[in-house]
């Protein structure tokens, strides 16, 4: 195997269901709040009774204060977000094997999607213009699952280092997740010839087509996250 292969050490990455359309009002509250205006995430958590509920149900006396909150942002915005079963557990999506494989791959840093994205290309048998166009939406979607917590604070680490090795790399809205599925179905892409694991490219698709699927049928949308 390549000298890059993966490390015992590395994180593990999960493709959580999540509250894409939420996450995006709760990271601007954060924003806001952390540059001394609380007023935003006071009027988010009083609009919305669901989330003030699952805060105090997490043990947070007065969740409408921002400053009166010790968790960090990640656990902040997980814990704000994750979507939820019934009985209050975070909703599991596709089989535990495709979540295995998906979670820790075995290359580079062990994230999947990073493999994806260096290692993926145009489909050149597709040569008109909503072919490309196709394929770079489909590549939109895929760095913002990947990178767009960093991406909104220009390379801040606000959803980095949180408890127990925490991070949120980037999110989807349901909307979002059904549009990638279906541009990712479309194979305006395909694996570039010189890819260091063969067959990569192919097993991360297979893996994560399995989630955005699972993640359409409960109609949720996506997050990006490692721990250890």
């Amino acid at each position: 195997m390549d000298e890059r292969a993966l490390s015992t050490t590395s994180p593990f990455y999960t493709l959580d269901a999540f509250n894409g359309e939420r996450a995006t009002a709760v990271m601007l509250a954060i924003e806001a709040a952390m540059q001394g205006n609380g007023h935003l995430w006071e009027e988010l958590v009083k609009n919305d009774d669901s989330l003030a509920k699952r805060l105090r149900d997490q043990g947070l006396e007065s969740p409408e204060s921002f400053r009166s909150i010790q968790w960090d942002n990640a656990m902040l915005l997980f814990t704000a977000c994750v979507e939820l079963t019934n009985d209050g557990r975070p909703l599991a999506l596709g089989e535990t094997l495709t979540r295995e494989r998906f979670g820790r791959f075995p290359y580079g840093n062990g994230s999947a999607m990073a493999y994806l994205l260096e290692h993926i290309r145009p489909n050149r048998s597709i040569t008109d213009n909503d072919g490309q166009a196709l394929y770079d939406r489909m590549v939109d979607g895929l760095e913002h699952l990947s990178h767009a917590c960093q991406d909104a604070y220009r390379g801040h680490d606000r959803y980095e280092n949180g408890f127990g090795g925490m991070q949120i790399h980037g999110y989807l809205t349901a909307e979002a997740v059904q549009q990638l599925r279906k541009d990712f179905a479309s194979r305006a892409w395909t694996a570039s010839y010189d890819e260091p694991l063969d067959g990569g490219v192919g097993d991360v698709a297979k893996h994560l087509s399995a989630l955005l699927k699972a993640a359409e049928r409960r109609r949720v949308g996506l997050a990006l996250r490692t721990h250890r």
